[in-house]
């Protein structure tokens, strides 16, 4: 299939609108992507936060790379746009997935979540930035109400500021986003000719190979200790949580646009929140509540804006 003949069919399936069964695959990937934050504390008992992430990337990479016959996609982006490829896939990633694990170590996984998702609120003033994108107020009130949010999700009633290791964990989640917005935001600074399945192998594998060295560095004394559960977990993140989910997050956009698709990933957080709160006790007080309501708040707006 040539360039042309899928960019014409995508075209056609964009007009021809999202079906029932993509909005099934979204509510997939929220579902998925929800549960994983309350997996991935799991398995961090049994294996470094760093060697965790290498590990999810390796088997992420032979699982995307094993579609590439199946969906009919090259191994390599373009020539010229592989090193800033890459230098996006470290940043939103290989940073991302590397900081959020540190974090999860101190933090609970519905609160890391909420944390991670902050992400639009750094988008705001990094697109100003580098993009030259102009503030309005719709964006400046969207990024307002999830800074508010932000704040009340660090007042004295929900976070021990005499606990170092809690003030540790939420800074790593809050750079996790940071680093998550900075490479969206690189991102979107030019065209990509390289198909989006390519993007992605090459984001994971340049991810992969910085991330296997600096856990070997940083955590050889750390024991895995292997069991079935932590191969499960391992098994979820690279099949479902990353390939599965890509695969139709990928659907998604080829027939909706971005922000709308993004409107509906943003419960990815509340249902991280949800299935904390029954399997890790994770409170679901007022002061919870109103922040995640500010912050989801902030999110949708910011994403209606584009």
């Amino acid at each position: 299939m040539t360039d042309e003949t899928a960019n014409g069919e995508r075209r056609g399936a964009s007009r021809a609108g999202p079906n029932p069964t993509v909005y099934a695959q979204l509510a997939g990937i929220v579902l998925f992507w929800g549960a994983n934050w309350p997996l991935m504390k799991l398995a961090l008992v049994d294996i470094g936060p760093l060697a965790f992430c290498a590990v999810r990337l390796v088997g992420t990479v032979a699982s995307v790379a094993a579609l590439s016959p199946i969906l009919r996609f090259p191994l390599l982006p373009h020539r010229g746009e592989r090193l800033m490829l890459a230098v996006v896939g470290l940043l939103q990633v290989a940073a991302m997935m590397g900081l959020s694990n540190i974090g999860l170590q101190f933090v609970t996984p519905g609160r890391a979540s909420v944390l991670a998702y902050t992400m639009q609120m750094w988008a705001l003033p990094l697109g100003f930035l580098l993009l030259g994108e102009r503030i309005t107020r719709r964006k400046a009130a969207a990024a307002g109400l999830a800074f508010a949010g932000v704040v009340v999700f660090f007042n004295p009633t929900l976070v021990n500021w005499g606990d170092t290791n809690a003030l540790i964990g939420n800074g790593f989640l809050l750079g996790c986003a940071a680093s998550w917005a900075l490479g969206a935001t690189l991102y979107r600074r030019r065209v990509w000719r390289t198909p989006f399945w390519t993007q992605t192998l090459w984001q994971i594998a340049a991810s992969a190979a910085a991330m296997v060295p600096l856990a070997l560095l940083t955590e050889s004394g750390h024991p895995i200790h292997w069991s079935g559960s932590l191969l499960a977990v391992i098994a979820y993140n690279c099949l479902i949580a990353t390939g599965l989910c890509y695969w139709w997050w990928g659907k998604a956009l080829s027939v909706m646009p971005a922000s709308q698709a993004g409107q509906i990933v943003c419960l990815v957080p509340v249902t991280a929140l949800l299935l904390s709160a029954v399997f890790y006790h994770e409170p679901l007080n007022l002061g919870v509540l109103l922040s995640v309501a500010l912050i989801g708040a902030g999110i949708v707006l910011t994403a209606r804006t584009r």
